[in-house]
């Protein structure tokens, strides 16, 4: 309920939804990097593997030679052959 109403007031005030809801943004460059913003936390990291919490949900990449390039409270850079992403 406090979610429906968060996102009419965001779409009434013309305010970002990502900044309003805290969801996650994802930016892909290419296969070979993706840009995550708004992640909370890293649950899994391997080099095939990496395993994001979010607010609302729980990001993985899959490929090959994966490496957090950097990151920060609010963003990570991601590097390496991306095979596939999926929201759990």
């Amino acid at each position: 309920m406090l979610e429906g109403s968060k996102e009419k007031a965001a779409s009434a005030l013309r305010l970002p939804k990502d900044v309003v809801l805290g969801e996650v943004l994802i930016s892909f460059l290419g296969r070979r990097s993706v840009v995550i913003e708004n992640y909370r936390s890293i649950i899994l990291y391997t080099d095939c593997s990496i395993k994001l919490q979010a607010k609302n949900c729980r990001v993985i990449i899959t490929g090959n030679r994966l490496m957090i390039e950097y990151y920060t409270g609010e963003e990570m850079k991601i590097t390496g052959y991306i095979k596939s992403l999926e929201f759990e």
